[in-house]
Protein backbone atom coordinates (compact mmCIF):
# COMPACT_ATOMS: atom_id res chain seq x y z
CA UNK A 1 0.00 0.00 0.00
CA UNK A 2 1.16 3.13 -1.36
CA UNK A 3 0.35 6.20 0.94
CA UNK A 4 1.99 10.22 1.05
CA UNK A 5 4.04 11.07 4.82
CA UNK A 6 0.70 13.51 5.46
CA UNK A 7 -1.75 10.42 5.13
CA UNK A 8 0.68 8.34 7.99
CA UNK A 9 2.31 11.14 10.06
CA UNK A 10 2.15 14.86 10.76
CA UNK A 11 4.99 17.01 10.13
CA UNK A 12 5.31 20.14 12.22
CA UNK A 13 8.27 23.20 11.61
CA UNK A 14 10.28 23.83 14.60
CA UNK A 15 10.45 26.83 16.14
CA UNK A 16 12.08 30.11 14.85
CA UNK A 17 13.61 32.30 16.91
CA UNK A 18 13.97 35.83 15.87
CA UNK A 19 17.32 36.68 17.61
CA UNK A 20 20.79 34.76 18.36
CA UNK A 21 19.70 31.73 20.40
CA UNK A 22 22.01 32.14 23.42
CA UNK A 23 22.49 28.90 25.87
CA UNK A 24 21.29 29.27 29.68
CA UNK A 25 22.77 26.22 32.11
CA UNK A 26 19.34 27.66 33.76
CA UNK A 27 17.21 27.26 31.13
CA UNK A 28 14.14 25.59 31.20
CA UNK A 29 13.77 24.39 27.78
CA UNK A 30 15.98 22.00 25.87
CA UNK A 31 16.36 22.91 22.18
CA UNK A 32 17.37 20.02 19.72
CA UNK A 33 19.52 21.87 16.58
CA UNK A 34 21.21 20.15 13.40
CA UNK A 35 24.05 19.34 15.39
CA UNK A 36 22.39 17.40 17.54
CA UNK A 37 21.51 15.06 14.48
CA UNK A 38 24.16 12.17 14.50
CA UNK A 39 25.24 10.44 11.30
CA UNK A 40 23.99 7.39 13.33
CA UNK A 41 20.21 7.95 12.87
CA UNK A 42 19.96 9.12 16.05
CA UNK A 43 19.23 12.72 17.75
CA UNK A 44 21.63 12.91 20.68
CA UNK A 45 20.55 15.07 23.49
CA UNK A 46 24.02 14.69 25.69
CA UNK A 47 25.32 18.00 24.05
CA UNK A 48 22.24 19.82 23.00
CA UNK A 49 21.58 23.40 24.81
CA UNK A 50 19.17 24.86 27.10
CA UNK A 51 17.69 28.22 26.74
CA UNK A 52 15.56 30.55 29.03
CA UNK A 53 12.28 30.49 26.79
CA UNK A 54 8.75 30.87 27.81
CA UNK A 55 6.73 27.53 28.36
CA UNK A 56 6.39 25.77 24.72
CA UNK A 57 2.75 24.83 23.63
CA UNK A 58 2.02 21.49 23.76
CA UNK A 59 2.42 20.78 19.84
CA UNK A 60 5.53 22.34 19.37
CA UNK A 61 7.17 19.62 22.31
CA UNK A 62 9.19 17.13 21.19
CA UNK A 63 8.88 13.18 22.60
CA UNK A 64 10.09 9.99 22.40
CA UNK A 65 9.66 8.35 18.88
CA UNK A 66 9.39 11.63 16.93
CA UNK A 67 11.78 11.71 14.01
CA UNK A 68 13.73 15.40 13.21
CA UNK A 69 14.15 15.54 9.39
CA UNK A 70 17.04 17.70 7.99
CA UNK A 71 15.08 20.49 5.84
CA UNK A 72 18.35 21.89 5.03
CA UNK A 73 22.02 21.57 3.49
CA UNK A 74 23.91 18.75 1.63
CA UNK A 75 21.32 15.88 3.14
CA UNK A 76 17.29 15.64 4.01
CA UNK A 77 17.98 12.71 6.20
CA UNK A 78 16.28 12.03 10.04
CA UNK A 79 17.24 11.15 12.92
CA UNK A 80 15.36 9.28 15.93
CA UNK A 81 14.96 10.77 19.23
CA UNK A 82 14.62 7.63 21.04
CA UNK A 83 14.98 8.75 24.52
CA UNK A 84 12.07 10.44 26.91
CA UNK A 85 12.17 14.54 26.67
CA UNK A 86 10.75 16.53 28.66
CA UNK A 87 10.32 20.20 28.26
CA UNK A 88 11.94 19.69 24.57
CA UNK A 89 11.60 21.56 21.75
CA UNK A 90 13.21 21.87 18.19
CA UNK A 91 14.65 24.84 16.37
CA UNK A 92 14.13 25.83 12.77
CA UNK A 93 14.82 24.52 9.91
CA UNK A 94 14.48 21.34 11.19
CA UNK A 95 10.85 19.31 11.13
CA UNK A 96 9.52 17.22 13.57
CA UNK A 97 7.50 14.24 12.04
CA UNK A 98 5.44 12.45 14.27
CA UNK A 99 4.37 8.95 13.30
CA UNK A 100 0.76 7.70 13.73
CA UNK A 101 1.71 4.26 15.36
CA UNK A 102 -1.74 3.10 14.32
CA UNK A 103 -0.38 2.64 10.62
CA UNK A 104 3.31 3.13 10.88
CA UNK A 105 6.36 2.36 13.16
CA UNK A 106 8.57 5.38 13.31
CA UNK A 107 11.49 3.05 13.33
CA UNK A 108 10.36 1.95 9.90
CA UNK A 109 9.48 5.49 9.15
CA UNK A 110 13.13 6.91 9.42
CA UNK A 111 14.68 3.94 7.32
CA UNK A 112 12.35 4.69 4.74
CA UNK A 113 13.14 8.56 5.07
CA UNK A 114 16.86 8.38 4.92
CA UNK A 115 16.35 5.48 1.56
CA UNK A 116 18.16 6.87 -1.59
CA UNK A 117 14.82 6.58 -3.34
CA UNK A 118 13.19 8.88 -0.71
CA UNK A 119 16.57 10.82 -0.77
CA UNK A 120 16.69 11.42 -4.11
CA UNK A 121 12.43 12.66 -4.58
CA UNK A 122 13.39 15.05 -1.34
CA UNK A 123 16.41 16.89 -3.73
CA UNK A 124 14.06 17.11 -6.32
CA UNK A 125 11.91 19.26 -4.24
CA UNK A 126 14.43 20.77 -3.03
CA UNK A 127 14.30 24.94 -3.56
CA UNK A 128 16.93 27.61 -3.28
CA UNK A 129 19.79 29.38 -5.12
CA UNK A 130 22.67 29.46 -2.53
CA UNK A 131 20.98 27.06 0.24
CA UNK A 132 18.64 23.80 -0.75
CA UNK A 133 15.90 23.54 1.36
CA UNK A 134 12.64 20.99 1.71
CA UNK A 135 9.58 22.37 2.45
CA UNK A 136 6.68 21.37 4.64
CA UNK A 137 4.61 20.74 1.86
CA UNK A 138 7.41 18.85 -0.24
CA UNK A 139 8.35 16.37 2.77
CA UNK A 140 4.81 15.66 3.31
CA UNK A 141 3.98 14.47 -0.23
CA UNK A 142 6.74 12.00 -0.04
CA UNK A 143 5.26 8.29 -0.74
CA UNK A 144 5.74 5.53 1.20
CA UNK A 145 5.32 1.73 0.60
CA UNK A 146 4.05 0.68 3.93
CA UNK A 147 4.00 -3.02 4.22
CA UNK A 148 2.00 -4.47 7.39
CA UNK A 149 2.77 -3.47 10.84
CA UNK A 150 4.39 -6.78 11.61
CA UNK A 151 6.61 -6.61 8.90
CA UNK A 152 7.56 -2.58 9.29
CA UNK A 153 8.38 -4.01 12.73
CA UNK A 154 10.85 -7.00 11.24
CA UNK A 155 12.65 -4.16 8.68
CA UNK A 156 13.00 -1.73 11.69
CA UNK A 157 14.60 -4.29 13.84
CA UNK A 158 16.81 -5.20 11.17
CA UNK A 159 17.77 -1.64 10.21
CA UNK A 160 18.54 -1.09 13.64
CA UNK A 161 21.22 -4.67 13.83
CA UNK A 162 22.39 -3.01 10.42
CA UNK A 163 23.11 0.40 11.77
CA UNK A 164 24.91 -1.40 15.36
CA UNK A 165 26.97 -2.81 12.92
CA UNK A 166 28.00 0.04 11.11
CA UNK A 167 29.40 1.95 14.08
CA UNK A 168 31.08 -1.10 15.91
CA UNK A 169 32.38 -1.08 12.60
CA UNK A 170 33.71 2.21 13.02
CA UNK A 171 34.09 2.03 16.52
CA UNK A 172 36.56 -0.91 15.60
CA UNK A 173 38.05 1.23 12.38
CA UNK A 174 39.03 3.98 14.60
CA UNK A 175 40.50 1.53 17.57
CA UNK A 176 42.84 0.01 15.34
CA UNK A 177 44.01 3.08 13.57
CA UNK A 178 45.14 4.46 17.10
CA UNK A 179 46.76 1.47 17.95
CA UNK A 180 48.88 0.95 14.65
CA UNK A 181 49.70 4.92 14.81
CA UNK A 182 51.10 3.64 18.89
CA UNK A 183 52.99 1.40 16.69
CA UNK A 184 54.83 3.63 14.12
CA UNK A 185 55.41 6.55 16.57
CA UNK A 186 57.23 3.42 18.99
CA UNK A 187 59.05 2.39 15.86
CA UNK A 188 60.08 5.62 14.89
CA UNK A 189 61.28 6.44 18.39
CA UNK A 190 63.81 3.28 18.41
CA UNK A 191 64.72 4.57 14.93
CA UNK A 192 65.87 7.76 16.77
CA UNK A 193 67.61 6.05 19.71
CA UNK A 194 69.57 3.81 17.22
CA UNK A 195 70.70 6.68 15.27
CA UNK A 196 71.75 8.37 18.49
CA UNK A 197 73.36 5.60 19.97
CA UNK A 198 75.62 5.65 16.00
CA UNK A 199 76.71 9.05 16.83
CA UNK A 200 80.97 9.52 16.86
CA UNK A 201 81.84 9.86 20.33
CA UNK A 202 79.42 7.34 22.07
CA UNK A 203 80.70 4.22 23.85
CA UNK A 204 77.74 1.47 23.49
CA UNK A 205 79.11 -0.54 26.21
CA UNK A 206 79.64 2.06 28.87
CA UNK A 207 77.13 4.49 27.33
CA UNK A 208 79.41 6.89 28.20
CA UNK A 209 79.59 9.83 25.42
CA UNK A 210 83.48 10.71 24.56
CA UNK A 211 85.46 7.74 26.57
CA UNK A 212 86.63 6.44 23.63
CA UNK A 213 88.30 9.18 22.32
CA UNK A 214 89.42 10.22 26.22
CA UNK A 215 91.63 6.90 25.72
CA UNK A 216 92.85 7.36 22.27
CA UNK A 217 94.62 11.00 23.65
CA UNK A 218 95.98 9.04 26.59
Amino acid sequence: MILKLKDIATVSSGVTFRSRIEPSKDGGVRLIQMKDLGDDNFVHLSDSIRIAHTKPKPNQLAKLGDIIFRSRGQTNTAALLQVDAEDTIVAAPLFRVRADTQKVVPEFLLWWINQPSSQAYLTSRSKGTMVKMVSKHGLEDLEVDLPSLEQQKKIAAFFSLSTREQQLLEELKNRKAIYTQGILMQMASESRQTASNKKPGFDAATSTPGQTQSRARN
